[in-house]
Parts: structure tokens; sequence; C-alpha cells
């Protein structure tokens, strides 16, 4: 069965567990997209189908493009250049501009809940008790991830809600809808934020304990669940969590945090060093192309490769600008703003001009990832070269999910917070970690909002561009968000701060999914 066929029933199947009210059945072959008889009484069905999972994150609507750059354009760090027309409204916060990974989501999700229920019936003779411990553990993982990544947008998030707007979480889907009838007597309605983070943590405990320790950052592993566990904790207010999981995972992994001398070098190779676990593009065929990828996005410029053509002055060896081309470069469609360039220590001059030009830069060594662009698509800006060909060529960098410099970050906010487990101490501690192995000196004497500033500020200058954290950073937060790209506010009570949940999902629901308000 071919790829757009599989999308195809998947799709249907999908539309058919929100629209579980209706009347009229579909003609649908009742395996969904996996041939189950077959495909999935094999190893390489097995695996061929959690490969299928894991690639459903490098799509535009999430790591490929959207995740990222929505966490950008939404918050106050990056500002549309008009060069081809994309995040002109993402940027000004317009309606509709907004995430949109809703039904790509609960087909991935309706895929891990069919490889799950397939797993234990499996007779392949080859197929040991640690193959299928870790497929579930991988599965378990991935469930967990992409709820999560569905309950931080299309909701509210604990301790930040607005009690007249709150329609609640999204629904949970933890069972395989792989016939016509079993679609049609499913109900998801949206549930409440808690049974979201209640699902989550369940599968969060079980891929703990049945992943193995790290090996490839390209696979679900035992450290990136603590990571991720310790991310979702931090969403939903459980300090403790946060802390028990941070420490778990720093304790095994906290010898990769890169420091001043190596730092470059980590963001400049295929595979970051700190990653726990990256969404990995093996083939330059996988990349979404010239108009989508993350590297046309952000930048005009592409890396000098490969290592034959490298020399002295690669940004690579020698951390200039000189080591950059713009042959083969992409739109640079988004850019920093001026505010974040002054709070990476960035000083600069006709930004977005002919004549634009850095003329200092503090000791952040953060800051060497951001330089001033080419100028064949236009007047130059100052752009983020953090996807920039590491992968050997244009537009298929690997993006890092999870990578160990978070877990000191969430760590001291939760310190940093009221409770019994409040230590303004080791919350300052873990962020002078982060500041000395980025090239800053120690702070000291924070207490309070003043330490939650200095925290968030970390976290703001360490994911730039990176991680789509700042939008939601401060959507848990409950901040409004200053737009100083357009000189106005985007406050916290505006209704446009969640996105759109698909019409048809919604009409046909019964009243089950309750549109968010503003639609």
């Amino acid at each position: 069965m071919n790829t757009h066929k599989i999308l195809l029933k998947s799709r249907i199947l999908m539309i058919l567990v929100i629209l579980s009210s209706c009347t009229k059945t579909l003609e649908i072959n009742p395996q969904d997209q996996i041939d189950s008889g077959v495909a999935l009484t094999t190893r390489a069905g097995i695996t061929a189908s959690i490969t299928n999972i894991y690639s459903t994150l490098k799509g535009e609507a999430f790591y490929g493009n959207r995740f990222i750059g929505l966490g950008t354009a939404l918050a106050d760090d990056g500002q549309a250049t008009n060069k081809s027309g994309r995040y002109n409204n993402e940027y000004r916060n317009i309606r509709g501009a907004h995430y949109n990974h809703w039904t790509t989501a609960y087909v991935a999700l309706n895929r891990i809940n069919i490889v799950l229920a397939a797993i234990p019936g499996i007779t392949d003779p080859s197929i040991t008790e640690e193959d299928r411990t870790t497929w579930e553990g991988e599965l378990k993982f991935l469930r967990a991830l992409y709820h999560f990544d569905l309950v931080k947008a299309y909701a509210y998030i604990p301790g930040a809600i607005i009690e007249a707007a709150n329609k609640g979480g999204v629904p949970i889907l933890l069972e395989p809808i792989n016939t016509a009838e079993s679609a049609l007597n499913a109900e998801t309605p949206r549930v409440h934020q808690t049974e979201v983070y209640t699902a989550i943590y369940h599968d969060l405990e079980d891929a703990i304990t049945l992943l193995p320790n790290i090996s490839s950052v390209a696979f679900a592993n035992r450290q990136a669940a603590q990571l991720l566990f310790s991310r979702v904790a931090l969403y939903n207010k459980d300090f403790p969590k946060v802390i028990e999981m941070a420490d778990a995972v720093i304790g095994s992994r906290g010898q990769t945090l890169l420091n001043e001398s190596n730092y470059m070098d980590g963001f400049t190779s295929a595979t970051n060093p700190e990653s726990l676990f990256e969404v990995t593009y093996n083939l330059a065929n996988e990349g979404l192309g010239v108009n989508v990828a993350l590297q046309t996005l952000f930048t005009t410029l592409t890396a000098r490769m490969p290592d034959e053509r490298r020399d002295s002055t690669d940004v690579y060896a020698g951390r200039t600008a000189e080591g950059l081309k713009d042959e083969r470069g992409g739109f640079g469609d988004l850019v920093p703003t001026g505010d974040l360039l002054n709070s990476l220590g960035i000083t600069f001059e006709n930004n977005g001009s002919t004549d634009a030009v850095i003329t200092s830069r503090s000791s952040d060594v953060r800051n060497l990832l951001f330089e001033v662009g080419a100028s064949h698509r236009g007047n130059p800006y100052i752009e983020c070269t953090k996807f920039i060909g590491k992968n050997g060529d244009v537009n298929w960098d690997n993006v890092s999910v999870l990578r160990i410099a978070e877990a000191y970050l969430n760590r001291a906010e939760a310190y940093a917070e009221a409770g019994p487990q409040q230590n303004t101490t080791l919350a300052i501690a873990d962020v002078n970690t982060i500041r000395t192995n980025r090239g800053l000196s120690d702070v000291s004497g924070l207490s309070g909002q003043a330490l939650i500033e200095e925290i968030l500020l970390q976290r703001r200058l360490e994911f730039a561009f990176e991680g789509g954290h700042r939008f939601l950073d401060l959507k848990r937060r409950g901040m409004n968000i200053n737009k100083p790209a357009t000189g106005t506010t985007f406050n916290f009570d505006n209704v446009l701060l969640l996105p759109e949940i698909p019409v048809g999902d919604v009409d046909g629901s019964n009243g089950l999914i309750p549109q968010n308000d503003g639609y």
C-alpha cells in the first residue's frame, strides 16, 4: 500500500473517530493504514510502522517547520522579512496563523495504538522479549510526545487558564481505531487538562521503565523520556517531579553539556552532542525543500561544504562569518528581533538594509550562531544559523527536540518556585551552570521574580530559533507578549492565544469537542 493511500485511510479513520456521532458510515478498508494481517506480524513490519510514526515528526506541521517557526514568530523572538511572504501573519498573531497539527497528530496516535495492540500477538520467532519491551517503550514515549504537543498548543496550560474561555484539554486516544465500527462507536471528547497530563504521565512512567539507555538520539531512550517528563511536569506545575526527572537525566548525561570551547562545534555538527532526542533526516530527499525547511525559513546562508572545501576561515573552525556563503541559500523569512539580538549581546547597525553590520558581541558564545545574511533575496538581516546544512547539504538538518541544557533550566525554575522544594541557592547554581558554559559570568543574590526573569532569559537565549519554546514559555506562565517588531502587545487574555480546532471535527462531534473561542 503506497504512502498516499496509507495516509488517506488513516485520515478517514481519524475523522470517523472524531465524528463518532454521524449516522452515515463510510466504506473503508478495516485495516487502517497498516495491513495488520501481514505487516504487523513481522519484525520488518513493526519496525517500518514505528519508523513511519517517527517520520511524522519531520513534517511541516511539526518539527520540520511550524513547531519551531511558530514558537519564534508568535512570541517576541522573530519578525518576518517578507522575502517570500511566509510568516507575515504569524509574527503579527493574525487569526488563523497558528498551530495546525491536530489531525496529523491524531493520525499518528492511532498508528501508535494499532502497533501497541499488535505487539503481544506477534509470533515471529526472531523477535525477542527485549524487542517487544523496547518497541512498547518507544511507542509510549511517542504517544506521550504527541499528546503533549497537542495539549500545550490547543489548550490552556495548568496554572495559566482563562476560565471563561477554557474548553478543557484535548481528546485522549489510547485505543486502536482500525475498523469503521470501532470508529463509529468511539467517543473522543475534550477532557480536562488534568486527565490529559495524567495519561501523559502514565506513558512516560512506562517508557522510562521499558526503554534502554541512550545509544542513538534518533530513537526514544530512557534519558529522553526523563527529560520529556521533566518538561511535561514543568508545564503541569508539578515542581517536585520536574526536579526528580531533571536529577535523573543530569546524573547520567550532564557531562554532555557543551562549554565555551566546544559550543560551536556541537551546533555545527549534524548531531548535537547535547541532544537526547532529535528528529533526524537521513537522506536529502527527506527534507522539506527550499520553500518550507527550517534552513530556508531562518537564513539565506549555507555552510561551506563538503570538508575538502573548508579552510581556516570556515565558521566551523574559526567561528567567523567568512566561512558562510550564500549560494543555494534560503529565503530568510523569519529573523531575530532587535530585542532578542540585544539580549544575546549583539550590537548592530542598519539591520535590514544594504549596510547591515554586527559591530560587537558580548562573551556569550550563543551569539556566534547569528550572522548578517546574504543579499541575494533582498536587503540582508541578521539571521540565525542553527540550521545551515549541517547534514552535508541544504534543507535537511536534524532538529534537536530534547537536549541536556533544558534539564538544568527546568530544574532551576522548579527550585525557584514556591513550595516545599523551593531552594534559591540551587536554582542560581543551575542558572550559573548554563551561564558559565556559555561564556558568561555568574549571577548572585537573585530571588523571587528577579530569579524567575533570569531563568526565563536564559531559556530564551538557549533555545532561540531552535525548540519553539518561547511562545509556550510565555503562555504557560500567563504572560503578555510584547511584540518589538510591531510595537504592539499580545495580551494573555486574547482569545487568539489558542489555535483553531479543525471545523469538521468540531461540527461533527455532537458537542464533545467545543471549539476554542475566537473561531
